[in-house]
């Protein structure tokens, strides 16, 4: 492998951020201080972009948010599922679907990870002054892994679960819209974008890609095994060489990057090595006149 770990700190959406939108908010109700709510029912707090479950009967009053003995958080809502920190939480969205985000900042970079039905992806970034100065479409229909009639008429047919744009330019003020289509609703798990940065010469052979599954297995009286699925989280563990002359600033940008949600593209070759988390640790060594190796071991989100 030779290409750079590419790193994107994505940035935090914000309300005046996300100028606009077709995914509805509307999973539940509005909280209202007047209704009375039985256990199970749950809300939507708006100003939060969170659902709630009444955790009581005869629950009026109470505000969600800062009565933890009355409500309990459930997930964000449908619309803002795919900007939280999590991989297992999806957007669902319909035949077609847009999100228009003003960041504030320049972007160079957009990815959608553990995404479902989705047929088609635009990618545009319209500045107020040049225009549309990017505008991308790529086809995530499914498709065969070789190309033979065997393949043709008995392969299963798997789509891409992620879609990466690394090739933004750079304007700081423009407005970037993502539209997606589906053949009648999809799911979005992540919608990530911000200003990517390479790290290193490039990801050496010999990277090591895996999961942490989170499932429980329970054996009982008679020994029989009941498997319970939970989340996965992704671990990628890699080696890359770094310039002495950059060595410094590296080890500082990923000292700024601890306990940071990242997307971490280490080759662009492999779904398995995209992750979008965090690492645990890193380390140099310092072996050679010139260069120095850096291994890293990155952990997903669930």
């Amino acid at each position: 492998m030779s290409q750079a770990l590419n790193v994107i700190k994505s940035v935090t959406v914000t309300d005046v951020m996300l100028t606009g939108t077709n995914v509805p908010e509307n999973d539940y109700a509005a909280w209202a201080a007047g209704t009375t709510y039985a256990a199970g029912n749950r809300v939507i707090v708006v100003a939060e972009h969170k659902i709630y479950e009444s955790l009581v009967g005869g629950n009026i009053g109470h505000a969600p948010a800062s009565s933890p003995d009355y409500w309990i958080e459930v997930s964000p809502t449908n619309r803002w599922k795919l900007f939280d920190l999590s991989n297992t939480t999806q957007t669902m969205v319909g035949a077609t679907a847009y999100y228009e985000l003003t960041p504030g900042v320049a972007v160079n970079s957009v990815a959608l990870i553990n995404i479902q039905g989705i047929t088609s992806v635009r990618i545009r970034l319209t500045d107020p002054v040049f225009g549309v100065v990017y505008d991308k479409t790529a086809s995530l229909i499914a498709q065969i892994s070789e190309s033979s009639w065997y393949a043709w008429f008995f392969e299963l047919r798997e789509a891409p679960a992620q879609f990466i744009a690394l090739d933004l330019p750079s304007y700081p003020t423009a407005t970037l819209r993502v539209d997606v289509t589906a053949d009648s609703s999809g799911y979005i798990g992540v919608l990530a974008f911000g200003y990517s940065r390479q790290i290193g010469l490039g990801v050496r052979l010999g990277a090591r890609v895996g999961i942490q599954d989170y499932s429980r297995k329970e054996r009982n009286t008679f020994g029989d095994v009941r498997l319970v699925q939970r989340a996965y989280a992704r671990r990628n563990n890699l080696s890359l060489l770094v310039a002495n002359s950059d060595l410094d600033n590296t080890v500082r940008h990923l000292a700024n990057l601890r306990a940071t949600p990242c997307l971490w593209i280490a080759s662009a070759m492999y779904e398995s090595m995209v992750v979008f988390g965090f690492y645990n640790n890193f380390e140099v060594l310092i072996s050679y006149a010139h260069h120095a190796e850096l291994s890293i071991d990155i952990e997903g989100m669930t």
